[in-house]
């Protein structure tokens, strides 16, 4: 117990005397924390000047996951500093995760909003689809546009695939979803890319070690760069990249730009459909012609930047066509 007095101390010391305008980002690993240490812990959290809270397997087997959800609630009210809050390998039940999400709540109806929720490998069966509602709900409700959620390793498949889907087609603040690590599909995957059809605010999605084959890659590879033609092309989701599966395509949508990543994808098709010109005019065809010189414009200027070959590679890959020799 000394020492947690200490650290309690330290960070109110810090705090007060040496943070200036820096915040903290606190971490407790694999160390036991029953419920005296919680309440020695809770004033210092409340008030220092913490901005990232993550703890994992912190469980002792005298109490219950109550007291680490409680102990959140009340930090949380408590301290407008914390954007951030992270668990993993902590069993949490249903009330467990209203009594956080609640407070999640509380402080995205006021002026500093929770950025970011980690509920990795919470759940001892896998998480249920009212816990994942509620999860989602709560963040739903943040003010601001870069929400981070991470829910790894929580069993999840296809049930919980359609609430994501269903939440991604609101089209809500989520700026970063990871979802590896659980049991998703093809299916999902196909139920997943299908919302990013609608979506223009999620930036990326790490789906890694799920249950994926090429064809639930194919699903996400179609969402984000449809060769069908221009017009297909141009209305694919240019602003999410996605991760983590076994042949990478996370080079689509690289660039912050959303114009940036519609006109790379443009350009590549005008260039490498074309057989003996720079590039493809055909597929012009049907376009206004007072758009036309808009679109050369465009081109010219992303064909002088974007020169990686992978774009390319995956061009290539959805029309089977391999690379000319010369």
């Amino acid at each position: 117990m000394p020492y947690w007095k200490e650290f309690a101390a330290a960070l109110r010391h810090w705090s007060e005397y040496h943070a200036d305008d820096k915040r903290l980002e606190v971490e407790i690993v694999y160390i036991e924390m029953p419920k005296a240490v919680l309440d020695i812990l809770r004033p210092a959290f409340k008030q220092s000047r913490i901005e990232r809270v993550y703890f994992e397997n912190c469980r002792h087997s005298n109490h219950s996951s109550g007291y680490m959800a409680d102990f959140f609630k009340q930090v949380l009210q408590s301290n407008h500093f914390i954007t951030r809050v992270s668990f993993g390998i902590l069993e949490f039940a249903q009330e467990d995760v209203k009594t956080v999400c609640g407070a999640i709540e509380s402080r995205n109806a006021g002026s500093q909003p929770i950025e970011g929720l980690g509920m990795v490998n919470c759940f001892e069966n896998g998480i249920d689809t009212q816990t994942l509602k509620t999860i989602l709900a709560s963040i739903t409700t943040s003010r601001t546009e870069n929400v981070v959620l991470k829910l790894s390793h929580n069993g999840m498949s296809s049930r919980e695939a359609a609430i994501i889907g269903e939440f991604l087609n609101s089209n809500s603040c989520l700026s970063e979803l990871d979802s590896a690590y659980n049991q998703l599909n093809d299916a999902d995957a196909a139920v997943l890319s299908n919302a990013l059809s609608v979506n223009t605010r999620l930036e990326k999605i790490s789906v890694k070690n799920n249950r994926m084959t090429e064809n639930g890659r194919l699903a996400f590879l179609r969402a984000v760069f449809d060769i069908s033609s221009l017009s297909s092309c141009a209305a694919s989701n240019h602003t999410c990249r996605v991760h983590g599966l076994e042949r990478d395509i996370s080079v689509v949508n690289r660039y912050e730009s959303f114009s940036l990543n519609k006109w790379s994808k443009i350009f590549s098709m005008l260039a490498l459909s074309s057989e003996d010109s720079f590039i493809n005019t055909s597929l012009l065809r049907g376009v206004p012609a007072q758009l036309v010189p808009l679109i050369l414009d465009r081109c010219n200027d992303v064909g002088c930047i974007d020169n990686t070959q992978a774009l390319t590679d995956i061009y290539l890959e959805l029309t089977s066509t391999t690379r000319c020799q010369k």
